[in-house]
């Protein structure tokens, strides 16, 4: 695959017709994509979309624009004829760049609303979108796709980010024929994490208010990490591309180091948790003992557990080096880091050159993520969504969702709340009164209609 892309980017190169990209969101995520643009022929950042106009145009700068190269542009017809003679665009968003001649759309907003807009804007006008906001994938993804592939175009995660590193290695394994028993990735999470407040985020993952600063870090999604909804999301992500169930609400999330893998995550007459196998979960790097990290864990990784039912097949595996079990049945694939951002262009590259994504949500979703109150929700409170100060969410099949009556965790931002719910308890539907004229809420219930 790598050396058809490589050849087919040369090939825009011969001709003098590079890809053309937009950026939607410049944050540190965003930025990096246009950084590792600037580094691949083939590719051209052509457009960046942000209301802020300093990050706008530090991803401009680090895509290798220089200040006469580029213009602001507040509407389409400008847009569209400043990107046609080639200079760049900083637009104050999507909406604008969306009949401009532009080939794939980086969506990385990594807001709900905002991201679902602007890939249904883009895929309607036919081009291919790059999803990077996970947390519009989990929520209306599967529309998003349907919608794509209606229109003859690609939509895709994007590759760096863990549901695709984790995509890699399931379809490795499919590929060869192999049992997948569970796949996943790391996490970092302590005790007390579950309730932290962005405020308190960047302090605790070690940045300081300089760094803070110098990298744009966004201290909400940086506590979705810490506080646990961004691994419940991606694995939602992955769930929803692969068919594979979570094995329990949440997760199981145990301890683990690499040589733990393929022990712990066995059936449990094996001696494993699992109830069942084929399933999606975390293997957390800290310890049992709630404060020290375990020694090879895989919190920055991704991981998969295989089995084979050919005896020589488990032998040579492990001859070969992988991690085994204690009984020689399981095998653990793994990957001990992942690049946000900078491997992204691989999935625009796809998209254009191969019209293939690198993952993709199934026809319906698997899984949902269901939102959760941080603390005792009182009415008129507002929901603040993932890795805010009011909620957290957590994994479980779609199915649960509709039949326990569930606020999803996408329509949990802007939404009112209406009757009291206690903290470390699911916010029913009924609990709250949804965002006026959401967009995830529309996809929602039109996909709900359409099938």
């Amino acid at each position: 695959m790598l050396r058809l892309l490589l050849e087919r980017l040369e090939a825009r190169v011969a001709a003098e017709r590079p890809v053309t990209v937009a950026l939607a969101g410049a944050g540190r995520f965003g930025t990096s994509v246009a950084a590792q643009i600037s580094q691949m022929e083939g590719l051209r950042l052509a457009a960046v979309a942000d209301p802020n106009v300093d990050n706008g145009v530090e991803a401009l700068k680090a895509a290798g624009w220089a200040t006469e190269q580029w213009r602001q542009c507040d509407s389409a017809s400008k847009a569209r004829d400043a990107i046609a003679s080639g200079t760049a665009v900083l637009a104050p968003d999507a909406e604008v760049l969306e009949s401009a001649p532009i080939e794939v759309l980086v969506e990385a907003t990594g807001i709900p609303e905002v991201a679902a807009r602007n890939a249904w804007g883009s895929l309607r006008q036919g081009q291919h979108v790059v999803m990077v906001t996970v947390e519009a994938d989990v929520s209306c993804g599967w529309a998003l796709a349907r919608e794509a592939r209606r229109q003859g175009v690609v939509y895709s995660l994007a590759a760096g980010d863990q549901p695709v590193a984790i995509m890699e290695l399931y379809d490795w394994a499919m590929a060869l024929g192999l049992e997948v028993v569970a796949v996943g990735r790391g996490t970092r999470r302590y005790p007390a994490d579950r309730h932290g407040d962005p405020e308190r985020a960047l302090a605790r993952l070690g940045y300081d208010s300089e760094a803070a600063a110098r990298l744009r870090l966004n201290a909400q999604m940086y506590n979705s990490f810490r506080d646990g909804s961004k691994a419940q999301i991606e694995m939602c992500a992955v769930s929803n591309m692969t068919g594979l169930p979570p094995d329990r609400r949440g997760m199981h999330e145990p301890s683990a180091g690499l040589d733990a893998l393929p022990d712990l995550f066995a059936s449990a007459d094996s001696g494993g948790l699992l109830e069942s196998s084929g399933v999606v979960d975390l293997a957390n790097g800290v310890g049992p003992d709630g404060e020290s990290e375990l020694p090879e864990n895989i919190a920055d990784g991704v991981w998969a557990v295989v089995t084979s039912d050919r005896g020589h097949i488990r032998e040579d595996m492990q001859i070969h080096g992988t991690r085994v079990s204690a009984d020689g049945r399981r095998m653990a694939l793994f990957r001990e880091y992942h690049l946000c951002g900078i491997e992204t262009p691989l999935s625009i590259a796809q998209a254009a050159l191969l019209g293939a994504s690198s993952g993709q949500p199934l026809e319906t979703p698997t899984s949902e993520v269901l939102a959760y109150a941080k603390r005792d929700l009182r009415p008129g409170d507002t929901l603040d969504g993932s890795g805010g100060r009011l909620v957290y969410g957590l994994i479980d099949r779609a199915e649960t969702l509709e039949a326990e009556g569930v606020l999803p965790i996408g329509l949990a931002y802007g939404s009112r709340v209406l009757e009291p719910v206690a903290a470390d308890q699911p916010i029913p539907a009924g609990a709250v009164e949804p965002r006026t004229g959401s967009f995830v809420a529309h996809l929602r219930e039109k996909d709900a209609v359409d099938h």
